[in-house]
């Protein structure tokens, strides 16, 4: 049987970040990208949907000034991840973010896909400025996405 997710193969740049002071505007992750990226993540995430869990390890972009400074929320924490693992389970219900030395670890599952999906979809024909939330509990952490 053919293995749809092993033979994705990344396209594009996307960027995640987050802020150095933190309050409820700027807590949590910030996401941005190209269309490509976007579109070439969406595809990944497409194809692991409905199935058994899977993971894919992702390149992310040097995150600017020029990508920081659209929010204009102030300095964004010194991190310097150049990498991100998607993993996809199915039975998982709120987006989550960890961090793995000097990777993130982005962990989603069927309940929360569509909004992420929907979200990338966003930036990727030119909405940004927006929130989702990461899980459907009262005061979850919101992810932010903006249009680069």
């Amino acid at each position: 049987m053919r293995n749809w997710v092993n033979e994705w193969v990344q396209e594009g740049a996307i960027y995640v970040w987050r802020y150095d002071r933190i309050n409820r505007a700027r807590r949590g992750w910030h996401f941005t990208g190209d269309p490509a990226g976007c579109r070439s993540i969406r595809n990944l995430l497409d194809r692991m949907k409905g199935g058994e869990p899977y993971y894919r390890t992702i390149k992310l972009g040097q995150v600017t000034e020029e990508i920081w400074n659209v929010p204009d929320f102030g300095i964004p924490k010194k991190d310097k991840f150049a990498t991100m693992r998607v993993q996809f389970s199915p039975e998982v219900n709120d987006l989550s973010m960890s961090i793995d030395q000097d990777r993130l670890v982005l962990t989603l599952g069927n309940a929360q896909l569509k909004s992420f999906t929907t979200a990338l979809a966003q930036v990727e024909n030119g909405d940004g400025d927006f929130g989702i939330g990461t899980s459907e509990k009262r005061n979850a952490e919101s992810w932010m996405f903006w249009w680069m």
